[in-house]
């Protein structure tokens, strides 16, 4: 089940971990290399000029010096031949030693700080970290967008993972030993963001609700007559009565298909003739719980487009007429990014409240279940996995991560 969105989420990891263990200098740097050249060459001549001078003055001052004090020597005679010959034999000696000496330290001094500064954002930081860019983030979606929506992820999904990674591993220093890890955690936290949009408790709501009335909603062929059935064997496990309502009057056969069903569970089924006022049905379902102690409602409607607009309607008065406590939409996940459309259509106009995927079993893509989580906010309640009764699973976003990264 969703083996090439799986493939592609895992090579998407290691692609994103060689970027960050791969030892050269980054793009941006590689950016930045002519600026740095051209600060090199300005302070060449900068650094050339002090020493120049160095070698200049003591030239002259070891010249002057004694001529000066030679000069001033026989003015006074008063003091001895031998302290004047010492102070000139010292002189010379001390002044060219500690004018060497102190000159040349300031201008050694920016070349270490230079190459210690060097060392460690650039060459010697490098050796054990690696700090990923915006550049190798976009570099990356770039090349790689397409392969994700092939597999029916959405662009809004993709802009948004784009905009987390970049959040969560820009600029962050990632050990070579430990990036793995790390960026598999980032995508991890990233998918688990997306899909986990809330539990919802059906065994707690059916004993605070009773009967709990559920609406299936959808387009024709999405799976909904077959995932209601699903349902309701679900519920009858869980030790709670069911009843059907066959809300969908308009398609020919419906009612029969869902009357097949209930035969096979032996779960009643709440009926009027083909045409009739399916909020009625549905009213008339609720009221038969009701008075029979019946834990759970299931009402099954018209598959409708969402382009329909007197289906809609219809929609609107089974919603507004009998005020369900769960609106459900069953998606055909093989619908690929259609899902989304239609998703946000049917929100928008009945607002639903969880949703179903069918058809699972057989869809290697799995990228619609993203989708639909991210454009309408609601959790995923089932999935289903094949064509029989227990063949429906509960939706685990903690569990769908792990799969997918697994």
């Amino acid at each position: 089940m969703f083996g090439r969105l799986k493939k592609s989420l895992k090579d998407s990891i290691k692609k994103i971990v060689r970027i960050a263990e791969e030892p050269g200098v980054r793009k941006e740097e590689k950016e930045k290399k002519p600026i740095e050249k051209k600060v090199e060459e300005k302070r060449k001549p900068i650094e050339k000029k002090p020493k120049k001078k160095i070698e200049k003055k003591p030239e002259k001052r070891i010249e002057e010096k004694p001529e000066k004090k030679t000069e001033k020597k026989p003015e006074k005679e008063e003091k001895p031949k031998e302290k004047e010959t010492e102070r000139i034999e010292e002189e010379p000696k001390e002044e060219p030693a500690e004018e060497v000496k102190e000159e040349p330290e300031p201008v050694e001094e920016p070349e270490k700080e230079e190459k210690e500064k060097r060392g460690f954002f650039g060459l010697g930081r490098k050796i054990t970290t690696r700090r990923l860019t915006n550049r190798d983030i976009d570099d990356f979606f770039d090349e790689n967008e397409t392969e994700f929506m092939t597999n029916n992820v959405a662009v809004e999904v993709l802009d948004f993972f784009r905009k987390n990674l970049k959040e969560r591993l820009v600029e962050k220093p990632i050990k070579r030993s430990q990036a793995s890890k790390f960026v598999a955690q980032v995508f991890e936290d990233t998918l688990f963001e997306i899909v986990n949009q809330g539990d919802i408790n059906l065994e707690k709501m059916a004993k605070e609700k009773k009967p709990l009335l559920m609406v299936f909603l959808g387009f024709n062929g999405s799976g909904k007559t077959t995932s209601i059935a699903r349902v309701a064997k679900y519920m009858m496990k869980k030790g709670k009565k069911v009843v059907l309502a066959a809300g969908d009057t308009f398609r020919a056969a419906s009612i029969e298909q869902l009357e097949v069903h209930g035969k096979k569970l032996g779960i009643r089924v709440i009926k009027h003739q083909y045409g009739s006022d399916s909020a009625a049905v549905v009213f008339d379902a609720m009221r038969f719980a009701e008075s029979n102690g019946y834990d759970v409602v299931l009402a099954d409607t018209a598959g409708r487009m969402h382009t329909d607009k007197n289906l809609m309607d219809e929609l609107r008065k089974v919603i507004r007429v009998n005020n369900p406590h769960l609106k459900v939409l069953v998606v055909d996940s093989l619908t690929g990014n259609d899902a989304v459309e239609q998703a946000e259509r049917f929100h928008e106009a009945v607002g639903v409240d969880s949703v179903i995927m069918t058809k699972t079993d057989v869809n290697p893509k799995g990228g619609s279940i993203l989708s639909v989580c991210y454009a309408i906010k609601k959790p995923i309640l089932f999935i289903g996995t094949g064509q029989g009764y227990d063949d429906i699973i509960k939706f685990d976003p903690k569990k769908f991560v792990k799969d997918m990264l697994s």
